[in-house]
């Protein structure tokens, strides 16, 4: 699971503030803290989909242990669209190389590091392979 920081602050107008200290740009309120919190993950999705789609740069998230910071969930296809790409890029690899090494189109790997991409888990563990990353499936309760 991907994580991002919200902190959320009441204002004087009884309003909650959201911002996100690593997603620049990325703000919403409130009328209740639990409104609030609803509103930070439409934000932090909407902003993170669109910098996926557009190849704009993203921040990596930052843990936060003081008061008025609330862990937000990314969005399942969002996070693995992120996280493919930042492991690309750590790997200093085009997205034609990496298409290469999958057996498929530049275009066909572009959509995988789209956030409105979905795939099977086939190609989930040919990726990790390409990348020669470890697919680590722990389910912990």
């Amino acid at each position: 699971m991907m994580y991002y920081y919200a902190k959320i602050t009441k204002q004087s107008d009884k309003k909650y503030l959201v911002e996100f200290p690593e997603v620049e740009g990325c703000f919403t309120e409130g009328d209740s803290l639990k409104e609030a919190l609803f509103s930070a993950k439409e934000a932090l999705d909407g902003v993170l989909a669109v910098r996926c789609d557009y190849n704009l740069d993203i921040q990596p998230s930052k843990s936060y242990k003081k008061k008025n910071y609330y862990p937000i969930e990314v969005d399942l296809k969002i996070a693995f669209a992120i996280s493919l790409r930042s492991m690309r890029m750590k790997k200093g690899l085009s997205q034609s190389a990496i298409a290469k090494k999958l057996g498929i189109s530049q275009q066909a790997y572009a959509k995988l590091e789209s956030p409105t991409s979905n795939p099977s888990l086939e190609t989930i563990k040919r990726i990790s392979i390409a990348f020669d990353a470890k697919l680590d499936l722990k389910l912990v309760s």
